[in-house]
């Protein structure tokens, strides 16, 4: 139960693309400051933050590190309360100059409009390690899940390995990415290009917005990753041609 709890909690985070975070306020004296936040996760459920420097978090950050961050699945009608949600706790630190490049580029993929951040206000990538989740599934399906729990067996493909796999993909197989979307999101879109691989999923980007990709197994390797992928395809392409049968 523990492990599907995991699960839950950690998918909902990766289809989730912005969050509430909270920081302890150093202009308040120690009350909590909250606000909204595009993020990322990395292989390991690490989330990651790009943040200017004038920004309260940035300085409330360099003062105490400890933070939080919130995703939820907002409820279009009826009780809020009956909804997942994800309180995600740990300290944050800013991401060390030599990979901070490399994470950038997976950063800007994923959000486009981040490129034109680099000439203003000093923006940062700040990186959060995660010390505690909080998962609540809805009415009594409640969790604490401990970091152990939490983190992924690590990968054995590199930033650089990813963005090699997500050039191909959009270079050689971007009818694979509609079909893939239409698969697992039911939406159809002329230009649709594979943003980010994690071990567990990849991210797609169709009319300025990312889905998540659930993969049915975690890929370990490119090798397991170009398997899933294949996997997926063939099963969008025969969907496809069943519909148009």
């Amino acid at each position: 139960m523990r492990e599907q709890a995991a699960f839950e909690a950690r998918t909902l985070v990766r289809q989730s693309h912005v969050c509430v975070i909270s920081t302890i306020s150093k202009n308040l004296q120690g009350y909590p400051f909250g606000s909204v936040s595009p993020f990322m996760t990395d292989n390991q459920g690490r989330l990651i933050f790009y943040i200017a420097g004038i920004a309260q978090h940035s300085r409330n950050l360099s003062e105490d590190s400890r933070m939080c961050a919130t995703v939820f699945d907002a409820a279009e009608q009826g009780d809020q309360n009956a909804h997942a949600r994800v309180t995600v706790v740990g300290d944050a630190a800013p991401v060390p100059k030599e990979e901070s490049e490399l994470l950038l580029a997976r950063y800007e993929r994923q959000y486009p409009e981040a490129i034109s951040y680099r000439q203003a206000h000093d923006f940062q990538l700040w990186r959060m390690e995660v010390k505690r989740v909080r998962y609540i599934g809805g009415f009594g399906h409640i969790f604490w899940i401990e970091q152990n729990e939490w983190q992924l067996e690590a990968p054995q493909f590199s930033l650089e390995d990813e963005a090699r796999m997500v050039e191909h993909m959009n270079e050689d197989h971007r009818d694979a990415n509609q079909l893939i979307l239409k698969l697992i999101h039911n939406i159809e879109a002329d230009d649709v290009v594979m943003t980010t691989l994690v071990s567990d999923g990849c991210y797609l980007r169709a009319n300025e917005k990312n889905y998540f990709i659930q993969f049915e197994t975690p890929c370990h390797d490119g090798m397991s990753v170009r398997k899933e992928l294949v996997r997926l395809t063939k099963a969008a392409r025969s969907q496809a041609e069943t519909v148009s049968a």
